[in-house]
């Protein structure tokens, strides 16, 4: 192909490229006036929308006076509070000191119950102690016939360490009140009645008083089958030869 006819043909098809028709060159027209308003629009109207910011002042004052009421309560209460306590020390809590250095008087003694003269009405002023256990550590003391030591009281049926403590520094026991048994006088069933002394060990002490007619000394009993060093020296305190 010669360069002339070369020439020609891209000219030709270049003519192809470029020529419109009506609908076309309508249509080109068209867009260039959208163009042209999207760029009017873009220039007279600013980019972005902006909205106008919300006025937080008022919530802010009704905060400050909200702050401002809670801390005057709060001030008020801690006053009241210390006045309370300032109060309840000088009546209640405070042994206060007099003029010359010395405290002054102490609070009431605490109450002391006699486990061998109190009754049940004496013993219900005792922390933790109601009518049932009062009723019964009186009937466990008709048993021992009297309390040798307060802490015999953890014998009785029902109580246990932690209500004893509520009351051990309210107990006193006077040994004296104590009722001990003729050993060479005494019955069986009046024996087996004490809560120490067991039956095996009570039916022994019978058979052996019975065999020697008497028991001459108090330790004689160590020689009675059942009848260890430790429960010796628990029924030894109740018992006696004579009258």
């Amino acid at each position: 192909m010669s360069l002339k006819n070369t020439h020609k043909h891209l000219l030709h098809i270049a003519t192809d490229f470029l020529t419109y028709n009506r609908t076309e060159q309508r249509g080109i027209l068209v867009l260039c006036l959208i163009l042209l308003c999207v760029g009017i629009a873009n220039t007279v109207i600013p980019s972005g929308t902006f909205r106008k910011s919300p006025d937080f002042r008022a919530f802010e004052m009704q905060v400050i006076a909200f702050e401002s009421a809670w801390q005057k309560a709060a001030d008020s209460d801690s006053i009241a509070r210390t006045r309370n306590y300032r109060s309840f020390k000088n009546n209640y809590g405070k042994t206060l000191w007099d003029s010359s250095g010395m405290k002054g008087k102490p609070s009431a003694p605490p109450v002391m119950i006699e486990l061998n003269s109190a009754d049940t009405l004496d013993l219900q002023q005792l922390r933790g102690i109601g009518p049932g256990f009062a009723r019964r550590i009186v009937q466990y003391r008709e048993r021992l016939h009297g309390y040798c030591d307060k802490k015999q009281v953890l014998e009785v049926f029902g109580m246990d360490t932690g209500r004893y403590q509520l009351i051990e520094r309210n107990l006193a026991v006077n040994r004296d009140s104590i009722r001990p048994f003729d050993l060479n006088a005494v019955t069986f069933k009046e024996l087996l009645r004490h809560p120490y002394f067991p039956f095996p060990v009570t039916k022994n002490i019978m058979i052996y008083r019975q065999k020697n007619k008497m028991f001459r000394s108090l330790d004689e009993l160590r020689r009675v089958d059942g009848i260890t060093d430790s429960l010796f020296s628990r029924m030894i305190i109740y018992l006696r030869l004579g009258p």
